[in-house]
C-alpha cells in the first residue's frame, strides 16, 4: 500500500505509523474499499488510441462485485470435474466480475496467475461461482485497453470474501451494432460497458452473420466474427473453454458456427483491441453454452481451395478445386471468380468431379510475365443463399504471380489484401536469400553463450519490401540452426503461418553457397508509420522479418508492458522484456529479449547488477536503431540483434531530468522479493535535501542510504541488505516536506 506523509515532525511518528499500517492482523483491511466504478470511470473516454489508464491503475484496493462466469468447471459438469480453468489463461485462475446494479463502468476481469502454490490455493478463488457476489483485494492493472484486478497472493495470500448470493447473474445490456460504431469508426463511448454482460439480437433490422472461424490447435481455436450487412463486425472471442476448439475445449464435439451462419442472438463480457484501421476493435466473449444464439440460416460450405500448380509460368492454365456442400438445400452452382492485374472480373464454372462435393474450375493461362491473379470461389445452394471462400472477397483473395522465373522471397511474402496470407501459404517453395539474423551466441547472463529461445533465423533476399522470411529451426532436421549472419542459403519449406508472421516450416532442403557476405542494407523507415497497428497492416506487413532502421530514437518507455523492473510473475509490474521507441513520428515496440546483444530493460532480476549488460533508461537516445520487424501480442516490434545495432546509445542527464513529473514519486523497489540487493528509485521535481533510510517491522532504523542535496530528476540507489536478516522491511524517502514508505521484502 502506497501512503504519503507530509510535514512528518519526528521520526517517532514515522515508526508509530509504519506499525499501525502494517499490522499483518487484519491486513486486507487496510486495503481501501472502492466500487468497480471508482476503478473505471474515465470522464474523457474518447481519447484515442492512448485510452488514459484506470486512475487506480497501479494501486492496491478492494472490490465487490458479482461473479458472472466460475473461475473453474463445477464438479456437477458431466465428464469435465476435473476443475479446469472456464476463462483460459493458461493455467492462471481468472473471471468476470459485474456491478450487481450498474453495468456502465461496473465491469472488470479479475486474474490470479498463480494458481499451484500453496499461497495460492489461500485466496479461495477457486471457489468463486456464479451469481455471486464477493470481495476481492488485488492490484488495479491496465491490459490493452481494459483494466484488470491482480489478486494478492504474497507475500500473505488474502482470500475473497463472500458477501452475497444473488437468485442469478445480472440480465445482459441490450446492444446493437451500430452501437458500437459511428459510421464504419469506433464508437468510444461505448467503452463504459467494458467488462461487462451483453447482448445482441438479430430482427427484422439487424443481422448477425458469422465469418472467419478459426479452427486447429492453436489458442484462438474457436474464435469468429459477428458481422452486419453494414460491414461492421465484433470478434467473438473463445476466451471460455465452453467455446474453444482444441484440447483446451470442454464441451466434447462442439463447433463454432461455420462462415456465413446467421445466429439469433450472441451474449457475452464486451471487451476490446486497438486497431487503428477501423478506430477500436470490440471482442465479445461468450461465457456459457446458452450465450450462443441458434442458427437462423445455415449457407453452403467452401472450404480446402487449392490450385494444382504452385510456381505458375506464362501461359499455363491453372485447375482450382474446392469441396463444397448444401447444407440447408443441395448446391446448384460453384463458380470461380478471377481478375489479372486488378483489371475486370472473369468467372468459369467448377464441375463436380468426386461424387457431389469435391468441384473443378480451370483459371486460363496469361501470357504476361509477372501478371498479378487474384480469385475466390462463390457455391450458392437451391435456396439461393450463397457462401464465398474466403468469406469476403473484397477484403481477402487467393493469388499467385505468373513468372518466366523461380519464385522470391518477395512473391512468397507479398500480402495486399490485410489478411497477411501468402499466395503460397501451404505450398512447398524454393527460395534463396542471405541471412540477416542467427540465434547463435544469445547474450546470457555470463556472456555469449546458447541460442534463443526465439528460434528465429531469418534470410532476405535484396532490399525494400518483402523481402525477408523467417526460417523455423523447430519444425526441421536440417540444421538451420549452425547458420551465421552472411551466409547464402537456398532453402526448400512449406510456407506457414506463425501468430501471424509468415515463415518456412518443415524445411527438406537447405544449401549454404557461401558465408560472410555483405548483409543487405537496413531500409530507413518511421516509428510513426509502423506505431500500434495491428496485425496484417500492409503498411507495416510489408516490412515483416526485413532489416530495418530508425534515426535519432528515444526511448520513451523502458517497458511497454508494466512498471520498470523484472516480471514478478504476477501484479502489476508485468516484463516481456519490450521498451517503447519514437523517433518524433510517433511511438512503437522494441523487443530486447529475442537478440543476440547486450541491451535489457531489467526484465529479469539477474541482469541489474551483471556489468556485461547495459540496463537502458528512459529518455535515452540513439543515432539509431536497426533490427528485424516481427509481430506477436497484437504488436509489431523491432528487434535488435547485435550490439552494432544500437548506435550512439545516450543518457543524458539533462533529458533524463526534462523528463521527471511535476511532482514527487517514489516507485516499488526491484526485485521485490530480492536476496540480497535491490535498487530504490524515485523522482524529485526540484532540488532537495533527500534522506533515504531503511527500518525493520519494529520501526528501528537499520540503515542510512542517503542524506544529501540532490538536483531535480531521476535517481537511483542500490541496496545491499546482505548483512540483513530474511523479512520484511520497509524503507523511506524524504525530500524537504515529502516523505514516502513502501515495504520491501528480503529472501535469503
Amino acid at each position: 500500500m502506497q501512503k504519503r506523509f507530509k510535514n512528518l515532525v519526528s521520526i517517532l511518528g514515522l515508526i508509530t505509523l509504519l506499525l499501525l499500517v502494517f499490522n499483518t492482523s487484519g491486513f486486507s483491511q487496510n486495503y481501501p474499499l472502492v466500487t468497480l466504478h471508482d476503478i473505471n470511470y474515465l470522464a474523457d473516454s474518447t481519447t484515442y488510441p492512448n485510452f488514459p489508464p484506470s486512475p487506480l491503475a497501479g494501486d492496491t484496493v478492494r472490490v465487490r462485485g458479482v461473479v458472472m462466469v466460475r473461475t473453474v468447471v463445477g464438479s456437477n459438469e458431466p465428464g469435465v470435474g476435473d476443475r479446469r480453468p472456464v476463462i483460459w489463461v493458461n493455467q492462471a485462475w481468472s473471471c468476470y466480475i459485474q456491478d450487481k446494479d450498474n453495468p456502465e463502468w461496473g465491469g472488470m476481469q479479475v486474474y490470479q496467475a498463480d494458481s499451484s502454490s500453496a499461497n495460492a490455493q489461500q485466496t479461495l478463488f477457486d471457489l468463486a461461482d456464479t451469481a455471486t457476489v464477493y470481495e476481492f483485494t488485488g492490484v488495479v492493472t491496465p491490459y490493452f485497453q481494459s483494466t484488470e484486478l491482480f489478486l494478492i497472493t504474497s507475500p500473505v495470500p488474502i482470500p475473497i470474501e463472500e458477501i452475497e448470493v444473488l437468485p442469478e447473474r445480472p440480465a445482459p445490456t441490450r446492444i446493437n451494432m451500430e452501437d458500437l460504431f459511428t459510421g464504419t469508426t469506433g464508437n468510444y463511448s461505448m467503452r463504459k460497458y467494458m467488462g461487462t454482460y451483453v447482448e445482441l439480437v438479430a430482427d427484422a433490422n439487424h443481422n448477425l452473420i458469422t465469418s472467419d472461424r478459426v479452427t486447429g490447435t492453436g489458442g484462438a481455436s474457436g474464435n469468429f466474427k459477428i458481422n452486419d450487412e453494414h460491414g461492421r463486425y465484433l470478434m467473438a472471442y473463445a476466451q471460455s473453454t465452453y467455446f474453444k476448439m482444441n484440447a483446451n475445449g470442454i464441451r466434447p464435439g462442439y463447433e463454432s458456427p461455420v462462415n456465413g451462419t446467421y445466429i439469433s442472438y450472441i451474449r457475452g463480457i464486451l471487451t476490446m483491441r486497438s486497431n487503428p484501421n477501423i478506430g477500436v476493435d470490440y471482442w465479445i466473449v461468450p461465457l456459457y453454452p446458452e450465450d450462443l444464439g441458434d442458427a437462423l440460416v445455415l449457407p453452403p460450405s467452401v472450404t480446402s481451395v487449392t490450385r494444382n500448380v504452385v510456381e505458375v509460368g506464362p501461359n499455363q492454365s491453372v485447375n482450382v478445386s474446392c469441396i463444397a456442400k448444401g447444407v440447408q438445400a443441395d448446391i446448384q452452382s460453384v463458380k470461380i471468380f478471377y481478375r489479372v492485374n486488378s483489371g475486370a472480373l472473369d468467372s468459369v464454372s467448377m464441375a463436380p468431379t468426386s461424387g457431389d462435393t469435391l468441384f473443378t474450375g480451370t483459371i486460363p493461362g496469361v501470357a504476361a510475365d509477372s501478371a498479378f491473379v487474384d480469385f475466390y470461389v462463390k457455391a450458392t445452394d437451391l435456396n439461393g443463399t450463397s457462401m464465398t471462400n474466403p468469406f469476403n472477397p473484397n477484403t481477402s483473395r487467393y493469388f499467385y504471380f505468373v513468372l518466366n522465373r523461380s519464385i522470391t522471397i518477395k512473391e512468397v511474402q507479398y500480402s495486399p489484401f490485410g489478411n497477411g496470407l501468402s499466395g503460397y501459404y501451404n505450398y512447398p517453395v524454393t527460395v534463396s536469400g542471405i541471412v540477416t539474423a542467427d540465434t547463435v551466441g544469445r547474450f546470457t547472463s555470463a556472456g555469449f553463450g546458447a541460442p534463443s529461445s526465439a528460434n528465429r533465423i531469418i534470410i532476405q533476399n535484396g532490399v525494400g519490401p518483402w523481402s525477408g522470411i523467417w526460417l523455423n529451426a523447430a519444425n526441421t532436421t536440417k540444421n538451420v540452426f549452425g547458420l551465421k549472419m552472411g551466409d547464402y542459403v537456398t532453402v526448400t519449406g512449406v510456407v506457414k503461418e506463425d501468430y501471424d508472421v509468415t515463415r518456412l516450416d518443415n524445411i527438406s532442403d537447405l544449401v549454404v553457397h557461401n558465408s560472410n557476405n555483405p548483409l543487405p542494407v537496413a531500409t530507413l523507415v518511421t516509428t510513426g508509420s509502423i506505431g500500434t497497428l495491428p496485425s496484417n497492416t500492409v503498411i507495416a506487413e510489408q516490412w515483416e522479418s526485413v532489416l530495418i532502421k530508425f534515426e535519432n530514437v528515444t526511448i520513451t518507455d523502458v517497458n511497454a508492458d508494466g512498471n520498470p523492473g523484472p516480471d514478478p510473475g504476477s501484479g502489476s509490474s508485468r516484463n516481456f522484456g519490450e521498451i517503447v521507441i519514437n523517433d518524433g513520428t510517433g511511438n512503437m515496440r522494441c523487443e530486447l529479449q529475442d537478440g543476440n546483444h547486450k541491451y535489457h530493460n531489467d526484465w529479469s532480476a539477474s541482469l541489474g547488477n551483471n556489468p556485461n549488460f547495459v540496463s537502458v533508461d528512459s529518455g535515452a537516445t540513439l543515432t539509431s536503431l536497426t533490427g528485424y520487424l516481427y509481430f506477436s501480442h497484437s504488436y509489431y516490434k523491432l528487434v535488435p540483434r547485435i550490439n552494432d545495432d544500437f548506435v550512439n546509445y545516450t543518457v543524458d542527464v539533462d533529458d533524463q531530468n526534462n523528463l521527471v513529473p511535476g511532482s514527487f514519486v517514489v516507485n516499488q523497489n526491484y526485485p521485490n522479493p530480492f536476496n540480497p540487493s535491490t535498487v530504490i528509485s524515485y523522482s524529485i521535481p526540484n532540488e532537495a535535501f533527500v534522506t533515504v533510510k531503511i527500518y525493520n517491522v519494529l520501526g528501528q532504523e537499520v540503515a542510512t542510504l542517503l542524506n544529501d542535496v540532490q538536483s531535480a530528476g531521476v535517481h537511483k540507489i542500490d541496496f545491499n541488505a546482505s548483512i540483513l536478516s530474511s523479512g520484511v522491511y520497509f524503507y523511506s524517502v524524504k525530500a524537504d516536506n515529502y516523505t514516502d514508505v513502501k515495504k520491501m521484502i528480503l529472501m535469503k
